[in-house]
């Protein structure tokens, strides 16, 4: 129930708009606009509150949506799951009315309509991705403790005195003193332990799939081009962030001989959780990294990356909430990886 929710919640986006118009009023009242001039200008509010939603979006997806802005705006209601208008003003002086518009967007819908517009629909896309294989290799870390160090102090005193002779000869003696220090905090020191990845490539591959994009799994290319086990390298995610040289070159050239041209790494870190203070619920942030690479010629050439970026899932034990957390996060990586290779022309 709770991952149903929060994928139901995921899919909804609200945001504001504000339409104004310039009326010219009925027969009978002019001062004011009719029913017709204010829906034109609840309209204008929904096409500014589409705007704002796209502005808020990845470059590779408003690059997308800009390529089929008049088919978008033509068929916005298909995006629209409800608007309200929250306040209206008229100005008789200026005769314009103004409306301001909370309109929910469906996030999911949106995703749908890219990839129908930039992939293709009734296989068409399969003939343009023979050239375009591509595989994707991510370790999931989950941290097992975090030190967080108090700040330390240190505190200088240093005194100087000084005498100043009085007119009847004697010496009149004062001290002054000065103090300073510093404060000296240290970094969280987090340990992190390879987890499964199996909840990452489900989410991931489902987007992949319904987007277009035919990928192929890493476990194929182990299988059938002699690539490094994950087994054999989990370690090195353990205590950073990237592959040895070694490694990333065994994993790339063993991809490249099973003609794969784009291939993505990185890492999704799932944090301590923590109580959300709203809630009370355990609330658990997930942060995603990732490179996307075309590999076909001897020299890999990065043509897209993806983060550092965060995700906050919510749930009644840390269970869930990680798991809500990294199928957000695990879908949006998708989706971004999908607007980066179309953004390249890439099927």
């Amino acid at each position: 129930m709770m991952a149903a929710a929060a994928s139901a919640f995921a899919q909804r986006v609200e945001v504001k708009g504000i339409g104004t118009y310039q009326y010219e009023g009925g027969f009978f009242s002019s001062s004011k606009p009719t029913d017709d001039e204010t829906a034109k200008a609840v309209a204008l509010a929904k096409v500014n509150a589409w705007k704002n939603y796209v502005a808020k979006l990845n470059p590779s997806r408003q690059q997308g949506l800009a390529q089929h802005e008049k088919e978008a705006l033509d068929n916005l209601d298909r995006f629209i799951i409800d608007s309200v208008v929250i306040d209206s003003a008229k100005d008789t002086d200026t005769r314009t009315v103004r409306v301001v518009t909370r309109v929910a967007f469906n996030d999911e819908a949106v995703n749908q309509f890219v990839a129908s517009t930039t992939v293709g629909a009734n296989g068409q896309s399969a003939a343009r991705s023979q050239d375009s294989a591509f595989t994707f290799l991510f370790m999931a870390r989950k941290a097992t403790s975090i030190t967080q160090f108090d700040a330390r102090r240190t505190r200088i005193a240093k005194a100087e005195a000084a005498g100043t002779q009085a007119p009847d000869g004697g010496v009149a003696a004062t001290a002054q003193v000065t103090v300073g220090g510093s404060t000296q905090r240290k970094e969280d020191a987090v340990t992190y332990a390879v987890s499964s990845s199996q909840d990452l490539d489900t989410a991931m591959g489902d987007v992949l799939s319904s987007s277009g994009i035919e990928y192929i799994g890493y476990d194929d290319v182990v299988a059938n081009c002699n690539a490094v086990p994950v087994k054999k390298f989990q370690s090195e995610f353990v205590d950073a962030d990237e592959l040895s040289p070694q490694t990333r070159a065994a994993v790339i050239n063993a991809a490249r001989a099973c003609d794969i041209r784009y291939f993505a790494y990185g890492t999704i870190d799932t944090e301590v959780a923590t109580v959300d203070p709203v809630t009370g619920n355990q609330k658990v942030f997930v942060s995603v990294r990732s490179q996307l690479w075309d590999i076909r010629q001897r020299l890999p050439r990065k043509i897209g990356s993806v983060g550092p970026k965060q995700y906050a899932g919510l749930g009644p034990n840390q269970s869930v909430a990680g798991r809500n957390a990294l199928n957000d996060a695990s879908r949006d990586l998708a989706r971004t990886l999908v607007d980066q290779l179309n953004a390249k022309g890439i099927r």
